[in-house]
């Protein structure tokens, strides 16, 4: 996030990659990876 400009706390990323991880294992995989990037163009786009 820092190379796109955004300074996030700990909490911020942790928080992030809870909201991303909707299968529970700790870690953001390529499914869960492109339907955050999904929901996030949709909340840009409206």
């Amino acid at each position: 996030m820092i190379n796109l400009g955004e300074k996030m706390t700990d909490e911020e990323v942790e928080q992030m990659i809870r909201e991303a991880d909707t299968d529970g294992d700790g870690q953001v995989n390529y499914d869960e990876f492109v339907l955050m990037m999904k929901n996030a163009e949709r909340k840009i786009t409206g």
